[in-house]
């Protein structure tokens, strides 16, 4: 039997929210140990580990077979999810990727809006711009939870399509459902976010043309620091 293999904490984070007997993509999938972790662990049909870069998705590629899984995963050179479209695919997941890039990932790929496909996103970065988009694109975020790995935090979405478009507040844009979460790790990502702001803010104060900024997020940071101390 092929040894089990193991994941970092937001990656495995991410794999916990693909359901079982899914098709998955995994976006990025840079090295494939989350392809791989998804059939062994997480009960996942098949699926296709997907990257721009050849090598990596070489790498990927010799995991895949040296775990025996060939016939059940697919390694895929693409930009994103272009040419993904009739797949079959139910759950994606994209990680470690910053917030811009994973917005216009979704934004090109048509067949997301759908809502019985599962979106798993971590962004790396500017979570607040990816969260923007989402809602301006009609989709939510149904479940956000936050995780420690090594030294940082990182936030995990699960998002679907729903066809609502709304443009969303400075507090939900930065804070999400983070803000209605309460665990540690929540608390603390708020807290970092807020501690970010702040010095956003400090370094507008010097620019006239900025002055407005600066009071919007400084007043964000107030409520997102408040809101880790609930």
């Amino acid at each position: 039997m092929a040894r089990e293999l193991d994941l970092d904490p937001r990656l495995k984070l991410a794999a916990s929210f693909v359901r079982p007997q899914a098709v998955f993509a995994d976006v990025g999938c840079d090295h494939g140990r989350l392809s791989v972790y998804l059939m062994q662990q997480c009960g996942a049909n098949s699926g296709y580990a997907c990257d721009i870069r050849p090598q990596p998705l070489e790498k990927a590629r010799q995991l895949i077979a040296k775990k025996g899984l060939e016939q059940q995963v697919t390694p895929v050179l693409t930009d994103g999810l272009q040419g993904m479209a009739q797949k079959g695919i139910t759950d994606v997941v994209i990680a470690g990727i910053g917030g811009e890039v994973l917005a216009h990932i979704v934004e090109e790929a048509a067949f997301l809006q759908d809502p019985a496909v599962r979106i798993i996103l971590q962004p790396q970065s500017k979570e607040h711009v990816l969260r923007s988009c989402l809602y301006r694109l009609g989709y939510r975020i149904e479940t956000e939870k936050a995780v420690r790995s090594g030294r940082f935090l990182y936030t995990v979405m699960v998002v679907s399509y729903c066809g609502e478009v709304k443009e969303i507040d400075d507090l939900f844009a930065y804070g999400g459902l983070l803000l209605q979460e309460s665990s540690e790790e929540a608390k603390e990502k708020l807290g970092w976010t807020a501690d970010n702001l702040l010095e956003i803010a400090e370094s507008m104060k010097q620019s006239p043309a900025k002055k407005e900024d600066c009071r919007r997020l400084t007043m964000v940071a107030e409520q997102l620091r408040q809101a880790a101390l609930k």
